[in-house]
């Protein structure tokens, strides 16, 4: 019902602040001076006048100004003295978003001060509950009889919770406790004179602590802290990232980063700078490392890493990635995850530019490490034309091009009986002109010729053929008999012909479509002046030779439209290829393949990758990927890879949630081949609903070596606690493939 003093009070546009507390993006709890300025508009049951300024307004009352609004049951307004009284389920939104509740709010619009008792206030991640919060002139709080943690319980009953006799706390930056004392469980296990928390959640201290049969016990930690904050609405700021680690046979490590952000997450600037040093007591285990090149790492142990990436434009990026190591063992002995990951390091500084019909950059890989192997490129440039008409006729035009001195450089562990070919090198340039006709026959049939010129100069050539094995691993020299420069011509001529078909089909779920698309190309590539055993070898570009074949299959979509999204459940390619005439003069049906995508539903997906070789009768290569899930409560992963006379390994992982606190996981990983398991690992799960604990396990058997001796089995043991509302879960083993 619409009172006169509800009318008279919503026409009211009075420059009141209201006390706004930072949403779960850590916005500021108050108003900055142009928000005070804005008018108040507020709605209630009932209001009335009272003595000396004041107007009140019960039941129901909505208070809102901006993106802010105050809830309540009752409010009180002074406009002569500038004071706002909200009492009874107080409840204060931001931006939508519940950010504190309380009985009781005190705010002086005109001096800048508030007083909140019984605070209870959300920012980011972190609940703050304090017994009075007085806000000061400098916009800091003064809290006094202060909880800090990220549980969700009632006050008296979070799992854990920081106490301190006084804090202070600034908007969108910090809060501070005095006297700080951590609490888990209820009870008291440690004490801080001083204890700060940034708002930022990835600021502060990390713990790892776990046991390995070849490390011993060990204790890693990182303290994350804001070096410079540059200010700016994404947070600009360089951080350090402190690492000190003890492992007990291994001994102390040291390490130290630079983290750089600039610009909004993927599109500004951001890397690190990272060195870390260990002093290893123990750098070669002789049961385990048996590699004689293992004889030439020293104690002293040490890693340079640099990555930094930058969207300097919408159309411009730069990428610098670049690793200086002590030895080639160091990833494998304490980054594995890293090393698994790659197991040589990259090295390079990479720009790119696109535009809508065109792209160039220029590129440098130089090596860093002795002992690794590399093709330097200092530097090398490329350009690059997407396929366009010709002057709007039927003809199209694509082109890549590169150029730049390249140089082969084999690995040098140091080690006098280690024979190491000598480095070669040449200017190479390199380029594909190609030009198109598509055409569509009877309605429904493309047929696309092509024409394409590849022309490639090297700085040097082999003069005999005979000499060329000097640009391999196999021969530890230079080649010394050349026969200066040469151009090599390429000439390709070929044809792809495809049409489409579908079919709909309905089932339980609804309709379907199954798209077909036959496709046949005919490549043809006559023998080259220059062929690749002629060449001084960098990458697959020298490779290239004369080639007559034909490949030709079906492609397969099954499509479901859900909503106004279009879904595919299955996406495959079943090719195969026929030499009419390869490289050695020979007629051969060269192998028959799949590619394949299958995600039927949600909690299911496969893939599928395989080539079939028909003269040999035998699979040459097979990787399946399969991962079943139901939401939240249990997640089976597995894969399989096979390669004939070399491996078909096996992994696979289980994870089930048994109830909303406890998870376990199983993984296993076996290698067919040599009839080894290689290992065997889990982890068990406790979740509060603010901490998680997992104890993790990994076993990995002893096996019998070539040579007939024994390698002792090896395992590890890693315990993990993490807070749920910031990241920091260890990575599982298998991760399920969700995203296929």
């Amino acid at each position: 019902m619409m009172t006169p003093w509800k009318t008279l009070a919503r026409s009211l546009c009075l420059a009141v602040g209201l006390l706004q507390a930072g949403a779960l993006a850590a916005a500021d709890l108050m108003p900055t001076a142009r928000e005070r300025e804005q008018p108040i508009d507020i709605e209630a049951d009932s209001f009335s006048a009272e003595r000396e300024g004041w107007v009140a307004a019960a039941g129901g009352v909505r208070i809102r100004q901006g993106d802010t609004q105050v809830t309540a049951d009752r409010v009180r307004v002074n406009k002569q003295t500038g004071e706002i009284v909200a009492e009874g389920n107080v409840v204060l939104i931001r931006r939508g978003q519940a950010a504190t509740r309380t009985e009781r709010l005190v705010y002086n619009y005109k001096t800048g001060r508030g007083l909140t008792p019984e605070i209870d206030l959300q920012v980011g991640p972190l609940r703050i509950l304090a017994r009075d919060a007085v806000r000061e002139a400098d916009e800091t709080y003064s809290l006094q009889e202060t909880i800090v943690t990220t549980c969700t319980n009632a006050p008296g009953h979070q799992h854990y919770h920081l106490r301190g006799r006084s804090a202070t706390m600034r908007p969108n930056e910090y809060v501070a406790l005095s006297g700080a004392t951590p609490c888990f469980m209820g009870v008291p296990f440690f004490y801080f004179p001083y204890w700060r928390r940034e708002f930022d959640e990835h600021y502060g201290w990390r713990f790892e602590p776990g046991y390995e049969s070849d490390l011993g016990a060990y204790l890693l930690s990182t303290y994350q802290f804001q070096l410079i904050d540059f200010g700016g609405e994404n947070n600009n700021s360089l951080d350090s990232r402190s690492h000190f680690d003890y492992r007990t046979e291994r001994g102390w490590a040291l390490g130290q980063d630079l983290v750089w952000y600039g610009g909004p997450a993927g599109a500004g600037h951001q890397g690190f700078i990272s060195g870390y040093s260990i002093m290893d007591d123990k750098p070669m285990d002789p049961d385990w490392d048996r590699d004689p090149r293992r004889e030439v790492v020293e104690d002293s142990r040490y890693r340079v890493t640099l990555r930094h990436d930058s969207h300097l434009s919408p159309r411009d990026f730069l990428t610098v990635r670049s690793s200086y190591l002590s030895d080639s063992y160091l990833l494998e002995d304490f980054y594995e995850d890293e090393y698994r990951d790659l197991i040589q390091p990259e090295s390079y500084a990479a720009y790119s530019h696109a535009e809508n019909g065109f792209a160039f950059g220029l590129n440098v890989y130089q090596r860093a490490n002795d002992f690794y192997d590399a093709v330097n490129r200092v530097p090398e440039a490329w350009f690059d034309v997407m396929r366009t008409s010709i002057a709007g006729s039927r003809f199209y035009y694509e082109s890549q091009s590169s150029g730049g001195w390249l140089e082969r450089e084999f690995a040098d562990y140091g080690n006098p009986s280690n024979t190491v070919a000598e480095a070669y090198d040449t200017l190479r340039f390199d380029t594909r002109q190609a030009i198109y006709m598509p055409n569509t026959l009877f309605g429904f049939l493309s047929v696309v010729p092509r024409a394409v010129y590849r022309g490639t100069y090297y700085g040097d050539t082999f003069l005999d053929p005979a000499d060329a094995t000097a640009s391999t691993n196999a021969v530890p020299r230079s080649p010394e008999l050349a026969d200066g420069a040469g151009l090599r011509n390429l000439f390709e001529f070929g044809v792809e012909s495809s049409f489409k078909a579908y079919g709909l089909y309905e089932d339980q779920a609804g309709r379907f479509r199954h798209v077909v698309e036959p496709y046949i190309n005919y490549t043809f590539v006559p023998e080259p002046n220059l062929r690749p055993v002629q060449l001084l070898r960098f990458d697959a570009v020298d490779e290239l030779d004369k080639e007559h074949h034909v490949r030709f299959g079906t492609r397969h979509q099954i499509q479901r439209r859900i909503g106004d999204e279009v879904r595919v459940l299955l996406d495959a390619d079943l090719f195969g290829v026929y030499d009419i005439e390869d490289a050695n003069d020979e007629s051969r049906f060269r192998h028959i393949g799949i590619k394949s995508r299958y995600r039927p539903a949600d909690g299911i997906r496969f893939q599928l990758d395989g080539l079939y070789d028909v003269e040999e009768s035998e699979v040459e290569e097979v990787n399946v990927w399969a991962t079943l899930w139901n939401n939240e409560l249990w997640e089976a992963a597995g894969e399989m890879f096979y390669r004939p006379d070399e491996s078909t390994l096996l992994a696979g992982s289980l994870t089930f949630a048994l109830s909303d606190h406890w998870t376990v996981n199983v993984y296993s990983r076996y290698e067919a081949e040599t009839s080894r398991l290689e290992e065997q690992a889990g982890y068990i799960q406790y979740n509060l609903d603010c901490i998680s604990f997992r104890l993790r396990g990994s076993f990995y058997p002893g096996f019998t070596r070539d040579d007939g001796t024994e390698r002792e089995a090896k395992y590890k043991v890693g315990f993990y606690a993490w807070l749920r509302a910031f990241p920091g879960a260890p990575r599982n083993r298998l991760a399920g493939l969700r995203d296929l």
